[in-house]
């Protein structure tokens, strides 16, 4: 597609968001977690069947590096780092963190923070942007219940600790918790009234229950509530495996094996670039928009179509974007 394609025509709101996506979602490590999270494949997964079952392995660091090389020319993006498990247990995750610091390249990890490692955190707190810690509780005991271990009063010393480190250190360090919403609704607003009072966090909020694309039960409130509007993950986001693979969804990481119609492109051999401007993930756009699946060679497999869950493109939802763009107030 030529620069002067109509962006608009094709759902996005700006010429920059369609050149590139905002979010690159990497999944840096597979295969276990310090959790048991009832609301998980992962956690919901025996101990000692998750390394057979999802495969134990980390990110090529030189396929990471090529990735971090190409983000790097595009300002408005940042990289979400991700694993189907905890990124914290993979033994390279310093080294790709310092190295997407070092290109000036804007950073997000998604963690449990459950680790007696305190270099490790602090670590992180000096080389990325968003630290979120998906601590999903205000006590132990609802910890217990929802993350499946006795480890509230270690993650509330790490959030401590990684708060006081950012302070003293004057880093713009963005730290934010988060919970998965539940059928208590009264619970969930009191996580974000807790933690927003705590003194402790720059930002609380309830992320939205996924089934996982069918992996996980539904929400009792969300059964047979299918309504699925255009989603904001094929206009903003871009997902890779572990392998280098672009998928159309990261939800389909957490599944066993890849559906090889859901893979947009091999990183591996192409660029975020040329695969985001792709037919494929044009064509899904294009059905999104006109709610029409019927011509894509792959609507069988596509999870899209019955997700109640998307983000939605023109919804006002308090977006993942937002995050990041209050890094330019941290210090002002």
């Amino acid at each position: 597609m030529g620069k002067d394609v109509d962006f608009k025509s094709l759902g996005f709101p700006s010429r920059e968001m369609y050149e590139f996506p905002n979010i690159i979602n990497i999944e840096v490590y597979r295969g276990d977690c310090y959790c048991s999270c009832v609301h998980c494949p992962v956690g919901t997964t025996e101990p000692s069947d998750r390394k057979q079952r999802f495969g134990e392995r980390g990110i090529d660091l030189e396929l990471y590096k090529k990735i971090v090389a190409e983000v790097s020319h595009h300002p408005h993006s940042a990289i979400r780092v991700h694993s189907v498990g905890e990124p914290l247990i993979w033994e390279g995750l310093v080294e790709v963190l310092r190295f997407t610091h070092d290109n000036a390249v804007r950073s997000w990890i998604f963690t449990c923070a459950a680790t007696s490692n305190t270099d490790l955190l602090e670590a992180i707190c000096e080389n990325i942007n968003v630290v979120e810690v998906s601590v999903n509780s205000t006590t132990p005991e609802d910890y217990r219940a929802t993350k499946g271990i006795n480890a509230f009063e270690l993650v509330l010393g790490n959030i401590r600790r990684m708060h006081e480190y950012i302070t003293s250190k004057n880093l713009a360090t963005r730290l934010i918790v988060s919970r998965v919403e539940s059928l208590d609704k009264t619970k969930d607003e009191e996580f974000v009234r807790y933690w927003k009072s705590s003194g402790l966090v720059d930002d609380a909020f309830a992320r939205s229950y996924h089934t996982y694309n069918d992996m996980m039960p539904e929400l009792s409130s969300q059964e047979g509530q299918h309504k699925h509007d255009p989603c904001l993950v094929h206009w903003a986001r871009f997902n890779i495996s572990v392998n280098g693979y672009a998928v159309v969804c990261f939800n389909e990481l957490f599944k066993e094996h890849l559906n090889p119609s859901l893979i947009l492109g091999d990183l591996r051999e192409q660029s975020i670039a040329e695969i985001w401007l792709g037919p494929k993930l044009t064509a899904l756009r294009r059905a999104e928009l006109s709610r029409d699946y019927s011509t894509l060679p792959f609507s069988k497999a596509l999870p899209c179509k019955d997700c109640y869950s998307c983000q939605p493109l023109f919804g006002n939802r308090q977006t993942s974007e937002y995050q990041i763009k209050q890094l330019g107030n941290k210090n002002a």
